[in-house]
């Protein structure tokens, strides 16, 4: 794994990152107050974005006021990818993101998210919390401090057309994140990739540029994708995490008890997003039904065809990437195996 620190690296831009968001100074340094500003690109009624809330909240609360971070959901500073940039570059403070963005300059983080990786949902955090230093070094290595997590799935595909098996696949067009790891996942199964931003999911569905796309239930409720996709064919292939991140010279610039307020308030967040998100899929699963989405299962042994058809491609891909990655994965492995 990369070393935790460069910091003579970084020693210029702590100095310039603490006077852009220090709002007034005083010689004490409890007197110190500072803004945030953290980009989500979910929309505010989900959980991932109610949980950027809660993290604020509690930031605010542990620090007595003298941290205030602002919340900006839907994408209102930018695109996951532009957003993800801006922290490492710090003219942004933080970010809320997964593969299409923080993914972009850790490509190591996709080995949390390769196909059928976890037995059930919830293991997912179990994992992350177990690699949380392990992840912190690669993520340092690239100017990012990860306070938590949010999490994202079971995804599968919403479709214009029905379909359950993987022979259908064969040409299919479909819409994924703007990220190597769904690229390579679509052609594995035989499928066009087509990746677009996120905020042009539901107008590719509309217009026919893509025949379908895959999501978690909460993401197609949210966003209205079951509008213009009305069959939701579980294959339940992928459960991937967000990661909220800081620019890592601003976080070191902080009081450390500053430091330690924002990390618990990443993980306290954390687990409260975990049991929304798993109430959420329930409820918005039964809203859509009711609302005319059509769920498909798919035929019988075409789940195991799924898995064995992506096996292969997540050793490639690990590999790919390099030993980081190797590393990385065999971590997850250990953990869940240990469960």
């Amino acid at each position: 794994m990369p070393n935790r620190k460069n910091k003579h690296l970084r020693t210029m831009m702590k100095a310039a990152l603490a006077s852009v968001v220090l709002a007034g100074t005083s010689m004490a340094a409890s007197a110190q107050s500072y803004n945030f500003r953290l980009s989500n690109l979910y929309p505010e009624n989900h959980p991932m974005c109610v949980q950027t809330h809660n993290f604020a909240k509690f930031v605010e609360e542990g620090t007595d006021g003298d941290v205030q971070v602002e919340v900006f959901c839907n994408n209102q500073l930018g695109n996951e990818r532009e957003a993800s940039e801006a922290v490492r570059r710090g003219s942004l403070e933080m970010v809320m993101s997964g593969g299409g963005g923080l993914g972009r300059f850790i490509q190591e983080f996709y080995m949390l998210e390769l196909p059928f990786l976890y037995p059930e949902t919830r293991d997912i955090n179990t994992v992350t919390w177990a690699l949380i230093d392990d992840i912190n070094a690669l993520a340092n290595d690239r100017g990012y401090e990860i306070l938590g997590f949010g999490y994202e799935g079971p995804r599968s595909i919403n479709s214009v057309e029905s379909f359950n098996t993987l022979e259908e696949l064969q040409n299919y067009k479909l819409r994924i994140p703007e990220a190597p790891l769904y690229v390579g996942m679509a052609r594995a199964l035989g499928a066009v990739p087509t990746p677009t931003a996120f905020t042009e999911a539901y107008t590719s569905l509309q217009t026919g540029v893509a025949d379908g796309m895959e999501s978690g239930p909460s993401t197609t409720y949210n966003n209205k994708f079951f509008e213009v996709a009305p069959y939701y064919v579980q294959t339940e292939h992928i459960v991937n995490p967000c990661y909220l991140a800081i620019n890592l010279d601003l976080f070191e610039s902080l009081p450390e008890e500053y430091q330690e307020v924002l990390r618990d308030a990443g993980r306290r967040s954390t687990d409260i997003m975990l049991e929304d998100v798993l109430a959420s899929n329930e409820e918005v699963m039964a809203t859509m039904k009711e609302q005319g989405l059509t769920v498909v299962e798919l035929a019988p042994g075409e789940a195991d065809k799924f898995r064995e058809t992506l096996k292969p491609f997540s050793e490639e891909f690990a590999q790919s990437i390099g030993a980081d990655a190797v590393d990385l994965l065999a971590g997850i492995r250990e953990v869940l195996d240990a469960q």
